[in-house]
């Protein structure tokens, strides 16, 4: 029954996804270039996340623990693309779906744990966020972390997720046809989260910190962001044009479809190392360590690139 859920969510989000393009230029609901964070050349359809979203909405409509906080996410998303939200709302709105899924899906009581998870959450929501910047490169690596959580948690249904991302990421490679949007970065970041907490809930400490490992992706960007803006006295909310991706497409001085490739194969170490540690921690921390660091020396994510 699962195998027929997964390939009915890749259909729907393979018809649905074009639909979603003429919508989004029909009432101009697209990304216009601005030479500055944004270099694509002409307005490119949002609406990426719709698509998405409607097209694991009949396998997830009774998981109220998923469909809930993720219908929220995503509409203060959508709100966000055609209107602009204060980072205020936005803040809050994580916090209050994240919330959500900690209690509803890990099943979290401990205060401690609980905090602790929905910091976690919000940090991996705007980390998903952050790598929305290239065509192809937010989509794709979500879907191998995807595909770990399920093989790790056994979780299958998470397939379905996969199989609705890769129906739109057809549309996403470069040049990318439509994208995302922030519906689509906060709803793919709450998918992951919602796997976060089912692992940590069904398999406590171990759980969370393999969850962080899988994730990794997320949290290098995120970290150095943070880290190069305030070690250059910027303010950490304040976008640039230095993330992963940026840096590897300098460094490198390669196409876009190969920058997402290569993202691709970073994710994929990082789970990795995620199956390495479930059976050997400490040896999974200290490699993940070791890339960690890594990566932020190779790729000098720590600094400006003037």
């Amino acid at each position: 029954m699962t195998f027929v859920k997964i390939i009915s969510a890749f259909v729907l989000s393979v018809v649905l996804t074009p639909l979603m393009i003429k919508i989004a230029k029909k009432y101009n609901i697209v990304d216009k270039p601005d030479n500055k964070l944004k270099s694509h050349k002409s307005p490119t359809p949002y609406l990426g996340g719709i698509a998405i979203f409607l097209s694991i909405l009949p396998f997830y409509i009774l998981d109220i623990g998923f469909i809930l906080p993720a219908s929220i996410l995503t509409f203060i998303g959508l709100y966000d693309d055609m209107k602009n939200v204060s980072p205020f709302l936005r803040l809050i709105s994580e916090f209050l779906v994240v919330s959500m899924a900690v209690y509803m899906v890990g099943g979290i009581r401990n205060p401690y744990h609980f905090v602790l998870l929905v910091i976690t959450g919000i940090a991996l929501v705007n980390g998903v966020n952050m790598v929305d910047g290239m065509d192809g490169v937010c989509a794709g690596t979500v879907v191998i972390s995807l595909i770990f959580f399920a093989v790790i948690s056994k979780n299958y249904d998470l397939l379905i997720f996969v199989s609705a991302i890769m129906g739109f990421l057809l549309y996403n490679f470069y040049p990318a046809k439509i994208f995302l949007g922030d519906a689509g970065s906060y709803l793919l970041g709450f998918m992951l989260f919602y796997s976060f907490s089912f692992l940590s809930g069904k398999s406590g400490r171990g759980g969370y910190f393999i969850s962080l490992i899988i994730t990794g992706f997320f949290f290098v960007d995120l970290f150095y962001a943070v880290l190069r803006r305030l070690l250059n006295k910027r303010s950490p909310f304040l976008g640039d044009k230095e993330h992963i991706y940026d840096k590897i497409r300098k460094k490198y001085n390669i196409p876009p479809i190969k920058v997402s490739l290569v993202t691709y194969i970073i994710s994929f170490v990082f789970g990795i190392i995620g199956l390495i540690a479930w059976d050997f921690q400490v040896i999974g921390v200290i490699i993940v360590i070791a890339v960690f660091l890594f990566i932020g020396y190779h790729f000098e994510l720590y600094k400006y690139q003037f």
